[in-house]
């Protein structure tokens, strides 16, 4: 079945919308239109191997027990192979970050797994990597992904897939619940609140896959007029 479909169609809406990963670019574009962005345990991964990813699913309680290796500039989780980026402060202690990376993990897990039961529709978010692709090796890996969360996620969920419209998908089965959407081009890894970027085509992608709820409004003060 093909899924290499970038056409407007139905929109869909979520309780959580929930990142797994290397999606710095994807959080910043879906920051640039609902001006938010909920903090998950994957949204702090850089999880660019997605067999890594899905290693990572099926051994979710050993994540963060075992220490940190610092690799410049992220922290190397031990027992699972993710790295992760750490909160950084002046004079920040080699231990205090350690002790804030394990703390924080910790809290985000248990919030994964109850997000996974909250009784809500939830969307899971993961952008291909575009290294080395090969479209047999892709779609291998997304229908396992699929699978894992299959096993862990007790809600109704969906999962979309965001990659090159170079790097097309194509996958032997139909899973209604599995969504592939394509951008034009990623920006660099570490540019990717620099321009040129696709936001057309992100734009897109979220005027279909919606949050259910909005931010309230808040007062706007008279300096953020002046700083226009």
């Amino acid at each position: 079945m093909n899924f290499n479909i970038f056409s407007r169609t139905q929109k869909k809406k979520y309780g959580h919308i929930v990142s797994l990963g290397y999606n710095c670019e994807v959080s910043f574009q879906f920051f640039l239109k609902y001006h938010f962005v909920e903090s998950s345990l994957f949204a702090w991964v850089n999880t660019i191997n997605c067999s890594n990813l899905i290693s990572a699913l099926n051994h979710l309680d050993i994540i963060g027990t075992q220490g940190f290796k610092k690799i410049p500039p992220m922290y190397q989780d031990i027992a699972s192979g993710l790295s992760f980026h750490a909160q950084k402060g002046e004079e920040v202690s080699e231990e205090k970050i350690q002790e804030e990376l394990i703390s924080r993990i910790q809290y985000l897990k248990q919030k994964f797994k109850k997000t996974a039961q909250d009784g809500k529709k939830n969307l899971y978010i993961f952008k291909y990597p575009p290294s080395n692709f090969s479209s047999d090796q892709a779609s291998g890996e997304i229908l396992d992904l699929y699978s894992v969360l299959s096993k862990i996620v007790q809600n109704d969920f969906d999962l979309l897939i965001i990659s090159e419209k170079k790097n097309t998908l194509n996958f032997p089965i139909e899973i209604k619940n599995l969504f592939v959407r394509y951008v034009n081009f990623f920006t660099p890894e570490e540019a990717v609140t620099s321009k040129p970027y696709d936001q057309k085509s992100f734009q897109k992608i979220f005027e279909e896959f919606q949050p259910d709820f909005r931010l309230p409004k808040r007062k706007k003060f008279k300096f953020e007029d002046i700083d226009k």
